[in-house]
């Protein structure tokens, strides 16, 4: 978990330093900070810096009339206990209120949700979830205590991980010109 104080938070820019190891997952990366700081060494001023950042959408299915309603009643449903709950809480005696600001939401919530997406049908015809995801995480450490967090995680600074390929592909040699 991070938290920043704002006189920590300094400028927007990448940390300076130098790269002391390379993982595929933020969880690995996590846990070899947590590897420098387990054997107490000096960790103020280490980052983790996620590389190759790439837009992951991921579809969930299609939009039907049927499931716009329903989410939209469920949406509006929850704003409308929320501020029933609020109203008997401030106004005990209006406990007519706290059950039909419910319905109401969700009455509204459907209509918003049809309207919605009667505008954008033509554009839009499925659900998704988008997601910013790094395919490396790199752990940048300030000059004075990267060879020390270097030792501690084990590990040689590298850009990726290199692949080779299992076999080298064999060119057949040319065949010599029959006369």
């Amino acid at each position: 978990m991070s938290i920043l104080q704002p006189s920590d938070r300094g400028e927007q820019r990448l940390p300076d330093g130098v790269v002391v190891a390379s993982f595929a997952t933020y969880a690995e990366a996590q846990a070899a900070v947590n590897k420098v700081s387990e054997a107490e060494a000096e960790i103020r001023g280490l980052a983790i810096v996620g590389n190759d950042l790439k837009l992951v959408e991921r579809v969930m299915g299609r939009l039907t009339w049927g499931k716009v309603a329903f989410n939209g009643m469920l949406r509006g449903l929850m704003f409308g206990v929320f501020f029933g709950l609020a109203i008997y809480l401030l106004m005990p005696e209006s406990l007519q209120s706290a059950f039909i600001l419910p319905l109401l939401g969700a009455a509204m919530g459907i209509i918003l949700a049809i309207v919605t997406h009667a505008m954008t049908r033509k554009r839009r015809e499925f659900s998704s979830v988008q997601q910013v995801m790094a395919t490396r995480y790199d752990i940048v450490a300030p000059q004075t205590i990267a060879g020390k967090t270097m030792h501690v995680i084990g590990q040689r600074a590298a850009a990726a991980p290199v692949t080779t390929p299992a076999e080298a592909p064999v060119v057949p040699a040319p065949e010599s010109p029959q006369a």
